[in-house]
């Protein structure tokens, strides 16, 4: 039997969090370095060493709410490296919930590539999280970690090459995720996409017609590293003032701005509040791209149905379809960091692009 060669990162989260008591109430923190949780995985490890090679490697033990892009970015080279150079046949990462989805989606546009057609991605990467530490009996943390190894060996036996997400018994494509739940062990889940598999007592089920392939990768990655700054997130509720967004467009400091709207593309379109006239004053003379999403699980912003989605998207606005509102904050980044668009037309087009599997393109 060939062993698999498996690199496991130790990214963070609370599934490494120890208790530490400050002011006399216990409080989950960052441990201080990986040898408490690298003992506390060492027995699922020791499971797996009769067809797995696992090598253990600590990226950093950091609470998820503090990652940015330049987590990101480290974590893409660290990936890049382990199939280019150290030849590994999977990489696995445990992350913290809160901004897992993040990191999920901007490895599957970095490590895919600009081209959505041919990606040199040729190994799967596989993540998990947890909301209870590893050392808590009863919790979930043993369990998505054992299962995650299981997903990567079942992964890479069906040649697998994409960016996947185990959370209980899902298992999800990583660019279509989003946190559901602070208190479920369920908490994870892909509304606008099918689950790529699942975890039952028979063991560990994957459906490959909704992921990539090695057999179609190329020989060479082509990464699309960097992420763009300056984006900012604006979610809309009833009452919003304007002139707060105008202030933001016109200081020059932000380079787009997505706006999360009330239902699918949906923005106040009358009266004192009227965002119309805000929308088409930053496409037309500030040049700035306006992204209109939706906050709600599942919905798609196509903006096709109801006069307030429509009115802004005539105004400018750049619909953003079925991608969660998370993929939308992070493709846009990693639109702008690449330079893959230069226009708000590119823009446009690039939503309805699926480059990663992140959205369903529009039909013509």
């Amino acid at each position: 039997m060939i062993m698999k060669k498996i690199l496991f990162l130790y990214n963070g989260g609370t599934i490494g969090q120890v208790i530490e008591k400050q002011n006399g109430k216990p409080v989950l923190v960052p441990p201080k370095n990986s040898d408490m949780f690298r003992s506390a995985c060492e027995p699922t490890i020791d499971q797996l060493k009769k067809d797995m090679e696992i090598d253990f490697e600590f990226i950093t033990a950091k609470d998820s709410t503090n990652v940015t892009p330049l987590d990101w970015e480290k974590l893409i080279f660290r990936i890049e490296k382990a199939q280019e150079e150290e030849k590994y046949d999977a990489v696995t990462i445990v992350h913290g919930t809160d901004t897992l989805a993040y990191t999920a989606a901007a490895l599957a546009l970095a490590l895919h590539g600009k081209d959505p057609k041919k990606s040199g991605l040729r190994i799967p990467v596989c993540m998990t999280g947890s909301l209870n530490p590893i050392y808590l009996h009863g919790g979930d943390g043993r369990f998505n970690l054992e299962n995650l190894f299981r997903v990567v060996d079942t992964s890479i036996e069906l040649g697998i090459s994409d960016v996947v997400v185990n959370f209980w018994h899902r298992i999800l494509l990583g660019c279509r995720i989003l946190k559901q739940s602070e208190k479920s062990f369920d908490a994870f889940q892909s509304p606008s996409y099918p689950d790529i598999g699942h975890v039952d007592s028979n063991g560990i089920h994957m459906n490959t017609n909704h992921v990539r392939l090695k057999a179609n990768a190329s020989d060479k990655m082509n990464l699309a590293p960097k992420f763009g700054r300056a984006v900012l997130s604006f979610e809309l509720s009833p009452g919003i003032d304007p002139e707060i967004i105008l202030s933001f467009i016109g200081n020059g400091k932000i380079s787009a701005l997505l706006l999360k709207s009330l239902g699918e593309g949906n923005v106040c379109s009358e009266g004192k509040y009227n965002l119309i006239p805000v929308i088409e004053k930053a496409a037309k003379e500030y040049n700035m791209p306006i992204f209109i999403t939706t906050k709600f699980p599942g919905g798609s912003a196509v903006s096709s149905h109801y006069e307030g989605g429509i009115q802004a998207i005539q105004a400018g606005g750049i619909p953003c379809y079925d991608h969660t509102d998370i993929a939308t904050d992070v493709k846009v980044r990693w639109l702008i960091g690449n330079n893959i668009c230069s226009s708000i037309e590119d823009f446009r087009n690039a939503m309805k692009t699926n480059f990663v599997g992140e959205v369903t393109p529009p039909k013509a």
